[in-house]
């Protein structure tokens, strides 16, 4: 039961993204600041928070083949990974189309959710080394 408590998260959200990445447009709306594509951003949180569910998944559920301190890589491979397949996926549906800047953006998105994670289990664990 733990099992499923992690890992179904990350796998309905995986696959969400992937119904919508199927869509020939999808349901989000998209203004373009001068600077900045707001679609960049959109796959920025996308894999951000997919990244986040995967560590949290790994940290609380891990496979007992894989060493403790590769939870936080494989995470992060795990997200990049799946946002190049998502790229490719879109070559194939109907006025959708790859960037390498989407997947750029997949990938930062994917190392700051699973760095966020990081982090404030650091935080969590000097808190509780601290009280002992």
């Amino acid at each position: 039961m733990r099992y499923l408590k992690y890992w179904v998260p990350p796998v309905l959200y995986m696959a969400l993204i992937f119904a919508v990445s199927s869509m020939e447009q999808p349901p989000l709306p998209t203004p373009k600041f001068e600077w900045l594509s707001i679609d960049k951003l959109y796959h920025f949180i996308e894999y951000s928070i997919l990244s986040v569910l995967l560590t949290i998944a790994l940290v609380n559920v891990p496979p007992k083949w894989l060493p403790a301190n590769w939870i936080w890589i494989t995470a992060a491979l795990i997200s990049i990974l799946y946002g190049a397949s998502d790229e490719w996926h879109q070559t194939f549906v109907p006025g959708r189309f790859a960037t390498f800047s989407d997947f750029v953006s997949d990938a930062i998105g994917a190392i700051v959710g699973v760095l966020g994670v990081y982090l404030y289990n650091r935080k969590q664990n000097k808190k509780r080394s601290h009280f002992l």
